[in-house]
């Protein structure tokens, strides 16, 4: 018998292996996962690794980073709108060795349809991103300029999501200074320049990686 939402159920509780309609791969290091070529056909679930969706401006060359998601985390349900041959709206790359279950778009809707708990659970989770993707639009009109706020938020936030605790105070973070300038929108000598300035206020540091201390950003955050 299914359990209530409130009684400890989690989103991956169904996601988390491959079923009828639904598959499991592992994603080389930078190997993309699907592309604004491709239809949108299925939702994927990491259940290992990391995965950041890109948007690109062919125009003017630019590519920004829309968001890095670890695992547990859902994406490519824009295909749930069932827009007739829609195709995806931004490319998805695993960020090293990430294991990936994908589940037709078709599968999907149907479990929503039978399973009450799944859709609340799915509902709420969506209800989060949608409050994150505002937070970060707000962000990014606020401190745009400078770049330093915006950088130390994006580093605070990605803690809680990625980095892994060490003793120190210190957590590393596995972003190259590529993906955090794709993240904050600047350049990647921008970033550099600011994460110098934050290794001499004793907010960062390189060890071989990078390492953050979230109390010290969040003091600077908090102004």
């Amino acid at each position: 018998m299914a359990r209530s939402p409130g009684s400890g159920v989690a989103l991956s509780d169904f996601l988390r292996e491959a079923g009828p309609g639904s598959s499991m791969r592992v994603y080389r290091d930078k190997e993309v996962i699907y592309s604004p070529e491709q239809l949108a056909d299925a939702i994927f679930y990491i259940k290992k690794g990391m995965v950041k969706l890109t948007t690109t401006d062919e125009r003017r060359r630019k590519r920004a980073v829309l968001a890095v998601l670890t695992k547990g985390a859902i994406f490519g349900e824009g295909c749930l709108l069932r827009i007739r041959a829609a195709h995806r709206m931004s490319t998805a790359i695993s960020v090293g060795s990430s294991t990936i279950t994908r589940v037709d778009e078709a599968v999907f809707c149907d479990r929503l349809e039978r399973e009450p708990v799944l859709a609340v659970l799915f509902i709420r989770y969506l209800i989060s991103q949608g409050v994150l993707c505002k937070m970060d639009l707000a962000d990014h009109r606020l401190n745009s300029g400078a770049g330093d706020r915006r950088l130390a938020r994006i580093l605070v936030v990605y803690s809680s999501r990625v980095a892994q605790a060490s003793t120190s105070g210190f957590s590393t973070l596995p972003f190259s200074q590529t993906t955090l300038a794709e993240l904050v929108g600047t350049t990647r000598s921008r970033v550099n320049v600011l994460m110098n300035e934050f290794r001499k206020q004793g907010y960062v540091r390189y060890n071989g990686d990078l390492e953050i201390h979230t109390e010290r950003l969040m003091a600077f955050l908090q102004g």
